[in-house]
């Protein structure tokens, strides 16, 4: 039983880890020479048509624009908040973080500590995952 419950800790390990480092590093390059301005939702529903996380755990695709040298971008970033609360709402104001040789490419400032976080919590599963396989080696149970 040990085992199974270190399988789906590394699972879900992997599963939380791997896209928040993915992201992070997205994150970081643009991190490396960046600015930050402050931008509004213009939308928060999905206008690319219907989602299957839309409808199941509220995922929504939030629309931000923000103007950079009297030239006006948008950055569209996944609310993945499951069925709390979502983090954006149409006409609030948020911190966008944008690369200063290419201003298109830009992420919320909101989005790099949550990232930060999912990337913390996925390896404090994937060590939970060896704590438990070791320990039922360790104590000779059975598989």
């Amino acid at each position: 039983m040990i085992y199974a419950f270190s399988a789906l800790f590394l699972l879900l390990g992997l599963t939380t880890g791997i896209p928040a480092f993915f992201q992070w590093r997205r994150m970081e390059n643009i991190r490396r020479s960046s600015e930050t301005t402050q931008g509004m939702v213009r939308s928060v529903g999905n206008p690319g048509g219907w989602n299957f996380l839309g409808e199941m755990g509220r995922s929504a695709r939030p629309m931000v624009a923000f103007q950079v040298r009297d030239k006006e971008f948008e950055v569209q970033m996944t609310d993945n908040s499951g069925f709390l609360n979502r983090r954006y709402q149409t006409g609030s104001t948020v911190e966008v973080v944008y690369d200063k040789e290419m201003p298109w490419d830009a992420y919320l400032q909101l989005e790099w500590t949550l990232t930060r976080r999912d990337l913390w919590k996925g390896a404090a599963e994937i060590i939970l995952a060896v704590v438990l396989w070791e320990t039922g080696l360790y104590f000779g149970l059975p598989f």
